[in-house]
């Protein structure tokens, strides 16, 4: 894997026509994540994204369920968290893969997640023939199965990382871990790669109910208005 690649994959935001957001001050901790996929996309990297974005997400006390998009299951009507996430390009490595046949991309990010009038919208894409190219070399030699292992992983690094945007509602990044700006091949393929401390700090206080209003506050409104 070449310096220039390790040193530059970064996440970047879009923008789009205004659409509500999930609402935020519920204690429920169930993120409701409606995933769009290509009719040939491989079965065993997403199944390990799904896992490792529910182990990341769990550190800061969240409960993700995972849905189809067009899936009737379920009643999302009154869940308080909302995420849409559409998988571009084919999500792994196939076997006899080689490096060298990496499709040239005209950007080097990894994801996006669509923002309009400097709203952070609860839409993200992950751009896997960027995330192909950027762990190819260092895969093609691997057995099958662990491929699958290390490329769904290495997904779900950067899905955590959009969530958080979603979750959050900032387009500000942290300063380490997965909510940083950008990602090395290092990041997606080491052993530990996680959400720092004051990040998971941020994530959790999402999940903390809106305080009470006393009666005495509502009385005094009143008779503003009055």
């Amino acid at each position: 894997m070449s310096a220039r690649l390790l040193a530059t994959l970064c996440l970047v935001f879009g923008s789009v026509p205004a659409i509500s957001a999930p609402s935020a001050g519920s204690a429920d901790n169930t993120l409701v994540v409606y995933l769009k996929t290509g009719t040939q996309q491989q079965t065993a990297p997403v199944d390990e994204m799904k896992r490792e974005v529910g182990v990341l997400m769990a550190q800061a006390g969240y409960q993700v369920e995972w849905r189809s998009v067009g899936s009737q299951s379920g009643d999302s009507s009154d869940a308080a968290m909302l995420a849409v996430l559409e998988l571009n390009g084919a999500c792994g490595i196939a076997p006899g893969y080689r490096a060298t046949e990496a499709p040239q991309v005209s950007t080097k990010s990894l994801a996006t997640t669509a923002v309009s009038d400097g709203q952070v919208l609860p839409f993200s894409q992950l751009n896997c023939t960027a995330l192909t190219r950027s762990v190819s070399a260092a895969l093609a030699q691997t057995a099958g199965a662990q491929r699958d292992f290390l490329y769904g992983r290495a997904m779900a690094r950067v899905v955590a990382h959009e969530l958080y945007h979603v979750l959050m509602r900032t387009t500000e990044h942290a300063r380490g871990g997965v909510a940083r700006s950008c990602f090395t091949t290092a990041d997606l393929l080491t052993e530990r790669f996680e959400f720092e401390g004051a990040t998971l700090a941020s994530l959790r206080t999402r999940l903390e109910p809106a305080p009470p209003v006393e009666s005495s506050e509502i009385a005094d409104d009143a008779a503003v208005r009055q």
